[in-house]
């Protein structure tokens, strides 16, 4: 063949061979594409607990594991399918699905007692439906210690190889002690947030839940890897003023300490994003997806579980420590009001002086109930419309929110002035002081008239008394019942304690009061306190 015919051969093939590299290459770039609705298994013809669903299944599957995700408190399955969506995630890196729904989705949410009973069923079917002898849980919140439950309790433990936790309060959430507490007790009667999702998630009932759970063997038939949050979304949104409530690093639902708090769980990460932010594809995908893994199969030819201990390389973080060590702190620092709201309503707020900012947080469960706050001084502060954000489920998601926030307020008497009808309110004053008040507990779980002592260090020299506390008793699915008033306890200093015997009645608890002096300018110096804490019956249980 001549060289110019080899030359026009060459040239008519070069076309071709281009189009066949740009296929070639195409056909190496992944193509996310999103997957059909999952698919409904109706277990439920009169609600949705106990339904499940599969999703799409992505071609070449086969090789890697099925996932089954389960959801937190008050949320549905909605949580993994929709904007950001895990379930995308998954099917475009070639991973079987399945969802659950929980109580939850039929209104008012579950004890990790009826959810795990369900959750157990639904492992198992789902395990059948695929043909696998185990599947991986990804649980956000409260969908951790509902997985648990299934398998400690309900004997789905061989069923599930990995369990991830994203940002399950393992040692409960302060938010939910709150909404038994004298000052909010009003608002959750109204808003429907003291059912029994939230009655399990006491610090006192979980310690409860701690202790009949952690030392029994299903604990070592899975792994379990935890992660938690350490940021909000943005500033004044609920997830923002709850970092006031919760203690140390939390994600605005869940402590970090509470997040990391399982014995036997092995720490995966932590991020500075909001508690819904950690069900988010796009900021826990890439963390989780590492982790997700197989049973392995044996030299019998059978199949083993991973185990419940770390693999090589993994260690228990010591944040991990199960439970509160005696002393640990208390929520603090804080001004709580609260009450029932038909006509007017006033509540006061001293300040002293030297504060930085005053951010006062109020809820009602009307919108059309109004609130005014006034400076010592007479002048009105209107109240500025919560920002948005992602707290959908938390635990007084069903309120209408509005906020105020002062830069160094004038020392003296503030003011919130309310009207409505037919309403309750709670207000929280977040207070930036350069003193940090300190509250210490040696434990949450008692015995029918054991003594209980709780100490509170102010922070800063006061005389004054800790006023009438109050003790109350959280009962699941309905406000607290109030049983009696302690004797004022006298303040000296900075520090003093309150005491009490436990009463005989095995339940939850609530010792709230207010920290009332004057400090050494002559200004009245108050600050709310809220000690959530548990009797237990006769069988060493907590219960209702």
């Amino acid at each position: 063949m001549s060289i110019r015919r080899l030359a026009a051969s060459a040239r008519s093939k070069a076309p071709l061979a281009a189009a066949l590299l740009t296929l070639s290459l195409l056909a190496a770039v992944p193509v996310h594409a999103a997957p059909s609705a999952p698919r409904l298994h109706q277990e439920n013809a009169a609600g949705q607990a106990g339904n499940w669903y599969t999703g799409a299944v992505p071609p070449q599957s086969s090789s890697k594991p099925v996932l089954l995700f389960v959801q937190g408190l008050h949320s549905t399955m909605d949580r993994w399918t929709l904007e950001d969506s895990y379930y995308e995630a998954a099917y475009n890196a070639g991973y079987r699905t399945a969802f659950v729904q929980l109580k939850d989705a039929d209104g008012d949410g579950g004890s990790m007692w009826t959810n795990g009973a369900l959750l157990a069923s639904v492992i198992r079917k789902v395990a059948a439906y695929y043909n696998v002898p185990k599947l991986n849980v990804i649980a956000h919140s409260k969908g951790g210690i509902d997985t648990q439950a299934a398998l400690v309790h309900y004997g789905a433990s061989p069923y599930v190889n990995v369990v991830h936790q994203l940002s399950t309060p393992n040692l409960g959430s302060e938010l939910a002690d709150m909404a038994y507490g004298s000052w909010t007790s009003w608002l959750g009667s109204i808003i429907g947030q003291q059912d029994d999702a939230v009655y399990s998630l006491q610090t006192s009932y979980m310690a409860g839940f701690r202790s009949q759970t952690d030392a029994r063997p299903e604990v070592q038939a899975t792994r379990t890897y935890m992660s938690g949050g350490m940021g909000d979304d943005g500033i004044f949104t609920s997830y923002w003023f709850a970092h006031a409530v919760l203690p140390g690093e939390d994600d605005g639902a869940v402590s970090l300490y509470s997040a990391l708090g399982l014995p036997y769980g092995i720490q995966s990460f932590t991020k500075n994003i909001s508690h819904s932010a950690m069900a988010r594809a796009s900021q826990t995908w890439s963390l989780v997806r590492p982790k997700l893994a197989l049973p392995a199969a044996s030299l019998a030819g059978g199949l083993q579980a991973s185990g419940g201990g770390p693999a090589a390389g993994e260690a228990l973080p010591e944040a991990a420590s199960g439970s509160r060590q005696a002393g640990a702190d208390e929520p603090a620092g804080l001004i709580l009001r609260g009450g029932a709201l038909d006509g007017s309503a006033s509540a006061s707020f001293p300040l002293e002086s030297g504060l930085t900012s005053l951010s006062l947080e109020v809820m009602t469960a009307q919108a059309g109930s109004t609130a005014i706050l006034l400076s010592p001084s007479g002048q009105a502060h209107a109240a500025e419309a919560a920002p948005p954000d992602s707290a959908s489920a938390d635990v007084f998601a069903g309120a209408v929110r509005r906020v105020f926030h002062i830069n160094q307020p004038d020392p003296g008497e503030w003011k919130l002035q309310l009207g409505g009808s037919g309403d309750a309110y709670f207000a929280l004053a977040r207070l930036d002081s350069p003193s940090t008040m300190r509250i210490a507990a040696p434990k949450k779980l008692y015995r029918p008239g054991e003594p209980v002592a709780l100490s509170v260090d102010l922070g800063k020299p006061v005389q004054g008394l800790f006023k009438k506390p109050s003790l109350t008793k959280s009962i699941p699915g309905r406000s607290s019942a109030s049983l009696r008033t302690l004797p004022d306890a006298a303040i000296a200093g900075s520090a003093a304690s309150v005491s009490l015997t436990a009463p005989y009645e095995p339940g939850i608890y609530n010792l709230s009061f207010d920290a009332e002096g004057v400090n050494a300018r002559g200004e009245r110096v108050v600050r709310s306190v809220n000690y959530n804490f548990a009797v237990l019956d006769p069988q060493g249980k907590v219960g209702p």
